[in-house]
């Protein structure tokens, strides 16, 4: 079990109990591992896991969509589970005990549960809703979404390759540098690897294999993603088809094809824009409440 799955579990069974609980009213519960933000009129249940470097606060400072949800009836549940591309089963195994533990301790009922992430948070969403469903658990989930997330690693692992040698913008060629040591570190090298890019990503165009997504026929699925060929063009002197956009294309097209009866692709415009007030396509802003609301019912 590694250092972030322990301090998680060992934060949701000793500082749960430290909760601060209003009779009816509308309760927050903050700890080292998570924020709860419990809805007096629950309808729903939805968790959120953040990018590989980013926390709670990050996405409380980002997700526009989050003001006002609680008035709604959707209890939050805002994760400091990160720096991770993908999940070991042994991750997936804990990681699941975690959640359910999170439930238990703090009295949520679990009938409308619905996951999502930004980056690579998407693909923890996807994989451990995923797994859930398949273990018949307490936690009923009902819809997963992830946001601009790099769901095909070993196309990550490329589009990584292609930022170093543009080396157009010092941010993106340091980021792809890191990814792609990232990558061969825990995964491999892909093209001697393929089996390893098999185990871990929820999807590889390259293989057609969906593996990791069996039950994606059992919840709702959204993937959100803004395209903005120029601004990649401008800043990253990246084509189409080194983003992620274009590889959340190929992932939705995939699923329909493996007979994904609910699976939504999202693709906005000018809604990526940051808290600091930076443009940028690769953002939570481009999840647009009243539309997500409509999807979770």
């Amino acid at each position: 079990m590694n250092t972030n799955t322990v301090i998680l579990l060992i934060t949701i069974l000793l500082l749960s109990l430290l909760a601060c609980r209003t009779g009816n009213r509308e309760r927050l519960i903050q700890n080292e591992a998570y924020e709860i933000n419990i809805a007096k009129n629950q309808t729903s249940v939805l968790i959120l896991f953040p990018c590989y470097p980013c926390d709670m606060e990050h996405t409380k400072r980002e997700a526009n969509f989050l003001k006002g949800i609680g008035d709604q009836g959707i209890t939050t549940i805002l994760l400091n589970y990160n720096r991770k591309l993908f999940l070991t089963e042994t991750e997936k195994i804990n990681l699941s005990k975690a959640l359910q533990d999170i439930f238990a301790i703090n009295q949520i009922k679990s009938n409308n549960v619905f996951l999502g992430g930004f980056s690579s948070g998407g693909n923890i969403a996807l994989l451990i809703a995923d797994y859930i469903k398949s273990h018949n658990t307490k936690l009923n989930i009902n819809g997963v979404f992830s946001v601009d997330a790099p769901v095909d690693l070993e196309q990550l692992y490329y589009n990584a390759k292609n930022d170093i040698a543009l080396n157009v913008n010092e941010g993106a060629k340091s980021e792809g540098e890191f990814l792609v040591n990232l990558l061969e570190r825990e995964v491999g090298d892909p093209a001697a690897k393929t089996n390893s890019y098999k185990k871990y990503s929820p999807f590889l165009l390259s293989q057609d294999f969906l593996d990791n997504l069996l039950n994606h026929n059992k919840y709702k699925i959204r993937l959100y993603t803004e395209p903005a060929p120029e601004w990649h063009q401008k800043h990253r002197g990246r084509e189409y088809q080194h983003t992620n956009s274009w590889m959340n294309e190929r992932f939705y097209e995939a699923l329909i094809q493996h007979g994904s009866k609910s699976c939504e692709l999202i693709k906005t415009e000018n809604k990526g824009i940051r808290a600091n007030g930076d443009i940028h396509p690769h953002s939570w802003s481009i999840v647009e409440q009243n539309s997500l609301l409509e999807w979770m019912k």
